[in-house]
């Protein structure tokens, strides 16, 4: 079970008393924080002391370097059956909504990683800073065989526009779990204000000043107070835009999993859903996605990647032998990550056999194109 608080602290300032809150699991950048039923309980406890009223605005931000990294993976694995993730999405949702309904500005200071459920607390918020230094900011709940399902397909293709929705809720996972930067997050819209780490904090909470004297003075600005970018999302093309991002998730996954194509579905609907319909059809789908086999077996083998492998649990004592070489049995998707993986960590010859010449050579240029990168 997760740690996480949500700790308040008041700063006084001339408009008044600010809640500077900081979502803190105790831990160091090494164990990020994530939020699971205790975090929830925190932040419930929260919201209604600042509910009570005679808070001037709210600056919610993270521990040095991690904003929030989303669901804690541990619990998510404890909720196969629909009613259990139906629950959990709605508390998301009704959490979420509260902040969202906060009668005084919000700002959410994003100081470093901010990944699935905390970008989804981030976009709750009204207005969202971005210290220039952070590296990882994205959904990479699709590379998971689920949705961004905290309003994610429903604020993120709002305040950023469908095609710009669909390669960060869509695309980016299934290119290997893609990541965006400070600036490149900035570039799409998703933050307001691009400000330089040194005083990040201290400019946040300027900017929360500014919203209460000026509550109307939100536009999107950089370190250099650069004010070009449009204000509103291009919803014109919207069936070529879908048309083209599923055609590339056929091309990606072959239909062997939901969740890229539900999760266009509901990015399409946002343009005519309400926010609470919206929430209601994220809560539908996350219903028949996460007690799926696909989703399931995704959360068991980033445990199994991410966690285990790295504390070396189970692990006979002996010295391992090095790898040399890696034979993989198919080059559809999972083994196409799978080799992209092995050439970048163990940098040894990989292997790939399929029955369809053309998947293999799908795969070697995929791998071919991401192999040399670094995230």
């Amino acid at each position: 079970m997760s740690g996480t608080e949500f700790k308040l602290n008041r700063v006084e300032s001339p408009v008044g008393p600010i809640a500077l809150v900081t979502v803190d699991n105790g831990e160091d950048y090494r164990k990020p924080t994530t939020l699971g039923r205790s975090a929830f309980a925190s932040a419930v406890a929260l919201i209604d002391e600042l509910e009570s009223g005679g808070w001037a605005a709210m600056v919610l931000t993270g521990k040095p370097f991690v904003f929030c990294v989303g669901a804690d993976i541990d619990e998510f694995t404890k909720l196969p059956s629909t009613d259990a993730a139906l629950e959990g999405t709605r508390a998301g949702h009704d959490l979420f909504g509260r902040i969202r309904a906060l009668p005084f500005p919000t700002v959410a200071a994003i100081n470093g990683a901010a990944l699935g459920g905390g970008l989804e607390l981030a976009l709750h918020c009204d207005v969202r800073t971005l210290a220039a230094n952070v590296r990882h900011i994205g959904f990479p709940e699709v590379f998971l065989s689920i949705i961004p399902a905290w309003g994610g397909t429903q604020l993120a293709p709002r305040l950023i526009g469908p095609e710009a929705a669909a390669k960060l809720i869509v695309l980016n996972p299934l290119r290997q779990n893609k990541l965006l930067t400070a600036p490149e997050a900035f570039e799409l819209g998703l933050a307001d204000h691009l400000l330089a780490p040194v005083e990040f904090l201290d400019d946040s909470l300027q900017i929360a000043v500014d919203l209460v004297l000026k509550p109307e003075q939100t536009r999107q600005t950089d370190q250099t107070g650069r004010t070009d970018r449009p204000d509103a999302p291009d919803w014109s093309d919207l069936e070529a835009v879908l048309r083209k991002a599923r055609s590339r998730v056929d091309d990606a996954v072959h239909g062997a999993t939901r969740a890229p194509y539900v999760a266009l579905d509901l990015i399409e609907g946002a343009r005519d859903w309400s926010i609470e319909e919206g929430y209601a059809a994220e809560e539908q789908a996350m219903s028949e996605l996460m007690p799926s086999p696909q989703a399931q077996a995704s959360a068991y083998a980033f445990t199994v990647v991410e966690r285990r492998t790295k504390k070396g649990a189970g692990l006979p004592d002996v010295k391992p032998r090095r790898i040399q070489k890696v034979g993989i049995v198919g080059a559809g998707l999972m083994a196409t990550q799978l080799a992209t993986l092995f050439v970048r960590r163990l940098e040894v010859p990989v292997v790939l056999r399929d029955l369809e010449q053309s998947r293999v050579d799908d795969a070697l240029e995929t791998i071919r194109e991401e192999g040399g990168k670094r995230k």
